[in-house]
């Protein structure tokens, strides 16, 4: 191995991706990353705005958290190299 615990380098393994009843999805508009020396936490938040005033303004918001997501640091790693590789696509 390469210093890292994990599975051996090189193993492959079939893969069946589903997405039971009970997963969730939702609109994410607000995140917090958390990291230690082991693994990379994200807290995936919804914004839920006021009842606007008699102005017709929102003043007030609340951020829900919706999800926490813990990642091991070669998965977090890669995570955040994909999504600076597809927002690269979608912004030219």
């Amino acid at each position: 191995m390469n210093g890292e615990k994990g599975a051996p380098q090189g193993l492959q393994i079939g893969r069946t991706f589903e997405q039971p009843a009970d997963s969730i999805s939702f609109y994410c508009d607000f995140a917090q990353v958390l990291a230690t020396e082991h693994e990379v936490v994200m807290q995936l938040y919804e914004t839920i705005p006021s009842v606007p005033d008699s102005q017709g303004k929102i003043i007030k918001a609340v951020s829900r958290l919706k999800a926490t997501v813990t990642f091991s640091l070669p998965h977090a790693r890669n995570f955040g190299k994909v999504l600076v590789e597809r927002t690269k696509v979608v912004s030219k």
